[in-house]
């Protein structure tokens, strides 16, 4: 296996160069850099429990969607990229049956709520872009670029497993918002098949990310922390009208 540096994103996660990975202390490699991030910012955003409490307003919703929408060829370039740096014909077949989902399945979603939100093709297609947005997909894809697989992951797996894990929770409150395109915005990450594939990129992370040098180990814990940072601000940006 490749150990080949990454250098060249500017990130902006805490170092975990004074705290390296250490497994009989940290456990697996991904609950290590789980709770070395801020995961709570982006998992119980205010954003979330106003969905919880029945509050979030649709003009909210909508801008998160809109922006949203702008990582969608990002992220399918980003997993592309993955599947081609992957070690295993497994996992590229793994990679590339996510990819048809993003590029199809997703895709549709996205056109019917926007219908349903009267979402103009000029904010559809060529919306002014958010801040947070470009620095985003900007992020992701120079993190994918000028590294190998595991950053790739760390990227990847960061942003799925938010996802599961904050539609998980406003899953369980059973939260009627009687508008369609929020609950399916919620199901499309509260499935088994999501929960399956992102339970198998974290799986990933746990088989290569304790095989790497301590360097590459630290490299891709600040690609982790960025993406977690990167998802608080995305739902930060969605208020700012």
């Amino acid at each position: 296996m490749s150990d080949h540096g990454a250098s060249g994103v500017d990130t902006a996660g805490r170092t975990a160069a004074d705290d390296p990975y250490d497994p009989d202390r940290d456990g697996p490699f991904s609950a290590w850099l789980r709770e070395r991030s801020d995961w709570e910012a982006a998992t119980r955003h205010r954003f979330v429990e106003e969905y919880v409490d029945g509050d979030l307003a649709d003009d909210v919703f909508e801008r998160y969607l809109v922006q949203d929408y702008q990582f969608l060829e990002a992220g399918a370039r980003l997993t592309a990229h993955a599947a081609s740096q992957a070690h295993t014909m497994a996992e590229m077949n793994r990679l590339a049956e996510s990819l048809t989902v993003l590029t199809g399945g997703e895709n549709d979603y996205f056109q019917r709520a926007f219908d349903e939100l009267d979402v103009s093709e000029a904010e559809r297609e060529a919306p002014e872009i958010h801040p947070t947005t470009a620095a985003f997909n900007d992020f992701m894809l120079r993190a994918a670029t000028d590294g190998a697989y595991e950053e790739s992951l760390a990227v990847t797996a960061a942003a799925e497993w938010v996802y599961r894990d904050w539609c998980g929770y406003v899953a369980t409150a059973e939260t009627d918002l009687d508008r369609w395109y929020i609950d399916e915005w919620i199901e499309i990450h509260d499935n088994e098949e999501f929960d399956a594939y992102t339970g198998w990129l974290i799986d990933q992370l746990d088989t290569y990310g304790p095989r790497l040098s301590p360097g590459r180990q630290i490299r891709v814990a600040e690609i982790f922390d960025r993406t977690v940072d990167l998802e608080a601000a995305f739902f930060d940006a969605a208020y700012e009208d």
